[in-house]
């Protein structure tokens, strides 16, 4: 083989490893964000990437036709851009035993239920087709390179470019047509071109040029941050102060307002303007006067910060996560809060930000903090999950000061939702928290939501109420009972919208359909003298469960952000090169000693907590329990580049692996039922029975 030859491989190699990366990030974050239903099983796109990486692989010798790839894509945005079939997914929320917001209405349930299903598992369909020509490309590049430890780690590389390359361009805020644009240009150089594959392209062009111009037909300014789409109209309610709408993935989310007393006088015939004082952005300093030291996590547009100057406050800490939000109420909000030198701006996970916090405030505020999205590709929690756990309310208390006081607004969907943040503050500060609905006449004041209140010292609370005869009968007018008590969130179930510990009837569905999908693709699609490699398969299953968990537990210590889940899915890849470096050199691996190993660092991670490390500063907390947690992943990474450079057919090898890494985002599921720590039992036992079917 010419040095010539062996170059163009290897560069066929990274474009593809790169391509396939890019794209599946792209899907991920596009259709989570366009198709809502997706936003709530997530991995349900992961899932047909897999799948179709997967099967592709398995029909590596056969002509892959990369048109096909670009075809499904276009039929795919063409689809989901359509009116009709872009929401026609959200039918299959009409089941009630978790929560999506803005959810269908229950009419005809079968219909709904048939339409919400063809929809979704068409949209299914085409990505699997999308991936399916890609996996014949890898599959191929695999079979024809004698040095498989050398092509994995070209592809783990180019992987990892393809991860960074997709966080700069969500970092500079990119739309989804410039993403497929790139995603068309990496493809262009497999495809093959006549007058009927260049008819195809500019057919794209075309697609990509209406997506690129819809933003301007809708009038709307929008801005896709890290995070999410979000859509700013003007809000026409004052005829001398610009308010705004702010839509988070095509469903209402939040206002900027004007509440400044000049301007709340356009609304003194509509209102009665004396109440603004039990708006939600400003009853919470009726509960503690003076308060100077103040915190708001989820802050949002600048609506709660704006509140926090009206009544005083002189150093105030304003925590947000998403960085897009953050610059739309710097660029826009009407009393320009953000601009304010009182005004500490930090872009964080509110638990990232707990931790790391040494202040003590007067009062913290949570600002109507919930999440339309995943906080990661490769997990089902939303990144409002660990806010509201117990050990979350936990961090918070001891921010305050010894007679500081937390509010809590929030939109509650459920009682048992309402139940469950009631139960969990009881449990955290040890005392009874004031509950009551807190929602302004005519919503000149905000939206607002029920409000929580309690403090490090009820006692000196309840005596500034008493104090206040309006306060308190405001209280008492609007106060809400509490309905019993209700299953109690935690790190380790953190599952806030499912009232209690069970596969959500919505995964369920989904997960049947899958998994009857995947036995009739192994009928009928794979090849017949072609069997499944079940070391292989059982090694992706229990790697993908193990990603996942380790993703979740890791994002306790870090937080929720894009760039701290970006580093996580980074060290993963960096651990398994890592792993190939290592096997390159240790050419004869014990592969059961390696067992042994992983199936030790597995049970460790299970019995020991990660408040274990606790008593570690926060840089060398982070560091040794990252370390503790990426050990099972560097040995599961050293067994498979093992077993892979002795597979004498390393597309079938590499398709099993795949379909098996579908298999265990199915898995995933589990977690509703048995927590994200059980989870690696599972683990254990995927990886036993991966010992167990070793080829001989």
């Amino acid at each position: 083989m010419s040095l010539r030859r062996l170059n163009r491989r290897d560069g066929q190699l990274l474009l593809v490893s790169f391509l396939i990366l890019f794209l599946e990030m792209s899907l991920l974050r596009w259709i989570s964000t366009e198709v809502r239903i997706f936003a709530y099983v997530n991995n349900l796109v992961l899932l047909a990437c897999f799948l179709g990486m997967g099967l592709g692989c398995q029909y590596a010798k056969r002509d892959p036709k990369p048109i096909v790839t670009l075809l499904s894509l276009l039929a795919l945005i063409l689809l989901v851009t359509n009116r009709f079939f872009g929401e026609a997914p959200i039918l299959l929320s009409i089941f009630s035993d978790s929560h999506v917001w803005f959810a269908a209405q229950r009419q005809a349930v079968i219909l709904q239920l048939a339409v919400g299903l063809v929809s979704t598992l068409t949209m299914f369909a085409l990505i699997l087709t999308v991936f399916f020509p890609l996996g014949q490309i890898l599959g191929r590049l695999f079979n024809e390179r004698r040095d498989i430890v050398a092509a994995y780690s070209l592809n783990i590389a180019a992987s990892l470019v393809g991860i960074w390359v997709f966080n700069e361009l969500s970092f500079a805020y990119t739309p989804p047509w410039f993403w497929f644009a790139t995603a068309v240009g990496c493809l262009s150089a497999f495809i093959v071109w006549t007058t009927g594959s260049l008819g195809v392209l500019c057919g794209g062009v075309a697609v990509l040029l209406v997506m690129a111009g819809q933003p301007m037909a809708t009038g709307q300014t929008v801005l896709w941050s890290p995070y999410q789409k979000l859509q700013v109209s003007p809000l026409q309610r004052q005829p001398f102060s610009k308010e705004y709408h702010v839509s988070v993935n095509n469903v209402n989310y939040m206002l900027l307002l004007d509440l400044s007393d000049r301007a709340l006088q356009h609304f003194s015939g509509i209102v009665d303007l004396s109440k603004k004082k039990f708006s939600h952005y400003d009853i919470p300093y009726l509960f503690k006067r003076g308060a100077q030291d103040v915190l708001i996590v989820g802050a949002g547009g600048g609506n709660d910060a704006a509140g926090a100057l009206r009544n005083g406050a002189t150093r105030i800490t304003a925590v947000e996560i998403d960085p897009g939000i953050y610059r739309i109420g710097r660029t826009l909000h009407p009393e320009s809060p953000y601009s304010n030198p009182h005004v500490q701006m930090v872009i964080d996970d509110a638990r990232s930000f707990f931790k790391r916090c040494n202040q003590r405030f007067d009062l913290m505020t949570f600002g109507l903090l919930d999440s339309h999205t995943l906080g990661s590709t490769l997990t089902n929690t939303r990144i409002d999950h660990y806010v509201y756990t117990e050990e979350s309310f936990r961090e918070a208390k001891a921010l305050l000061k010894g007679d500081g006081v937390l509010t809590v607004t929030f939109e509650v969907p459920r009682v048992w939702v309402r139940e469950r943040i009631r139960g969990l503050l009881r449990q955290a500060f040890g005392v009874e928290p004031l509950v009551f609905n807190n929602r302004p006449d005519r919503g000149v004041f905000g939206w607002g939501g029920e409000m929580f209140v309690v403090s490090n010292d009820m006692t000196a609370l309840q005596e500034r109420i008493a104090r206040d005869p309006s306060l308190r009968g405001f209280i008492a007018e609007h106060a809400i009972p509490s309905s019993g008590p209700a299953t109690p969130t935690t790190d380790n179930w953190p599952y806030l919208y499912l009232e209690r510990p069970h596969v959500p009837t919505l995964h369920l569905c989904l997960s049947i359909t899958l998994l009857l999908l995947f036995v009739l693709a192994r009928g009928f699609l794979m090849p017949k003298t072609r069997q499944m490699n079940w070391h292989f398969f059982f090694l992706g299953a229990a790697f993908l469960l193990l990603e996942f968990q380790n993703i979740s537990k890791t994002t306790l210590l870090f937080g929720s952000t894009w760039l701290v889940n970006s580093f996580i899915i980074s060290a993963i890849l960096i651990l398994i090169l890592l792993a190939n470096a290592l096997s390159a050199v240790w050419k004869t691996a014990n592969v059961r000693l390696l067992y042994g190993c992983l199936l030790a660092s597995v049970v460790a991670a299970f019995l020991i907590p990660l408040s274990s490390f606790n008593a570690l500063p926060y840089v060398a907390r982070g560091l040794a329990a990252s370390l503790f947690l990426n050990l099972p992943i560097f040995f599961a990474g050293l067994i498979f580049i093992s077993s892979f450079k002795r597979a004498k057919q390393p597309d079938l090898a590499l398709g099993s692996n795949l379909l098996g890494a579908g298999m265990g985002g199915i898995l995933e599921s589990l977690s509703f039922v048995t927590g994200i720590n059980m989870l690696l039992i599972v683990v254990a036992l995927l990886y036993f029975a991966s010992l167990l079917l070793i080829p001989d």
